[in-house]
Order: C-alpha cells, then structure tokens, then sequence
C-alpha cells in the first residue's frame, strides 16, 4: 500500500510482530533528517496507529505495513449501520 492511500481514522488490515491484525491509523507525521546523516535534507513519514487487538500504539515507518483497508466502518466510507440510518429515504417507494 502506498501512503497517499492511507487515510487517518481508517482502519486496515496490517502485520503486526508477524501476526494479521486490525489497526486504527491515528496521524501521518513527518519527521526531520537524521542529524548524524551528513548531508540529508529529505524529510520522512511516520504512520501512528493502534493495535485495535491489544490498544498498543505502534509507530510504522513505512505504509508496506498495511496490507488492506478493512471492510465495513472504515473512515469516510459512510458503510456503517448508523451512516445508512441517516440518510434520507425517498418517499412513495421507489
């Protein structure tokens, strides 16, 4: 998976300490060179998530780590029992 396909407050599928798990993705930082790297100006992005299993907050360094979006209640998606119950329904039965 690629970073720009993460979204914050989504929830996918991803390897945790060589296990399949769930996690909720809390914020994308970036973070400064390394001061000890001479010459590095690139700035890097760190995914903050938590192990929706165990409540462990994780810091991954690399989006590789999620494998999939789950399916369902994720994030924006409006799949939820509670966005379906919210939306309008049209009157007459069409």
């Amino acid at each position: 998976m690629k970073i720009t396909d993460v979204e914050i407050g989504g929830r996918y599928i991803a390897k945790v300490s060589g296990q399949m798990t769930t996690v909720k993705v809390l914020a994308i930082r970036e973070v400064p060179p390394a001061w000890h790297t001479p010459g590095s100006t690139r700035w890097q992005k760190r995914i903050d998530v938590v192990n929706e299993r165990t409540g462990r907050q994780l810091t991954f360094r690399s989006a590789a780590r999620l494998r999939r979006r789950t399916p369902g209640m994720g994030a924006g998606t409006g799949a939820g029992p509670m966005a379906r119950a919210a939306t309008p329904q049209p009157e007459g039965g069409a």
